[in-house]
């Protein structure tokens, strides 16, 4: 899509790994240890090509291209438990608390819509204080089916009783990218890595941090 100059807000969906936390480091670590005990070499790339699209995802990932057999929920609950146990490494974006608390000052209803399990999740709003700051959250745990579906920017504005077209997205992912416009949000990419024509294409706008994506909402009072 084109960029347009302001986009109108009545809500705020975020993303939180790679959006709200700098967490990408941190998971590439944790997957590689994980895959290393079993004898697989977890690269940056093949992590990258599972950003945004949950951990059952990425443990199928590794079934398909290292060979060794996985137990979703077993193996899962052994990467959340050890993420866990080092949320305390973990910082938030740029940009992050300005646009929060700016949003929250003006009465913008604000949703945590992560693919992540709910235990992790909870872990990473406690670390940072913000949990009880957000008016809804939604994670993979809620909805039948993981980003790129859009199942959960679906939710989180239904649990705002906002209209999805109503409320913007902030993603840093392709597949978050999707889901979001699935959804029929307006969608602000903010990526980690260098933006794909295909999200260049789905985003209403595509922008370098937090700082940026806040120059270009109008927030529309409640």
């Amino acid at each position: 899509m084109s960029l347009v100059n302001v986009i109108p807000c009545r809500a705020l969906l975020f993303d939180m790994d790679g959006l709200m936390v700098d967490s990408e480091p941190l998971w590439l670590e944790v997957e590689r240890d994980f895959a290393r005990g079993r004898g697989g070499d977890w690269t940056e790339e093949l992590a990258h090509a599972c950003i945004g699209k949950g951990l059952a995802n990425t443990l199928r990932v590794m079934s398909e291209a290292f060979g060794f057999a996985v137990d979703l929920e077993r193996d899962g609950a052994e990467i959340i438990a050890l993420f866990m146990s080092r949320v305390a490494e973990l910082r938030l974006k740029p940009g992050f608390e300005e646009l929060f608390e700016e949003a929250r000052g003006r009465g913008i209803p604000r949703a945590l819509a992560s693919s992540s399990a709910r235990p992790l999740v909870e872990a990473v709003l406690v670390r940072f204080g913000v949990r009880e700051r957000f008016d809804a959250v939604v994670t993979g745990s809620c909805v039948a089916h993981p980003k790129p579906a859009p199942d959960i920017f679906l939710e989180a504005a239904r649990r705002l009783g906002i209209a999805p077209g109503a409320c913007v997205v902030l993603e840093d992912s392709l597949a978050g990218v999707r889901a979001g416009r699935a959804a029929g949000a307006h969608v602000i990419a903010v990526p980690e890595h260098p933006a794909t024509d295909e999200m260049r294409a789905l985003a209403d706008a595509v922008v370098g941090d937090l700082r940026a994506a806040r120059a270009l909402l109008a927030f529309v009072d409640p």
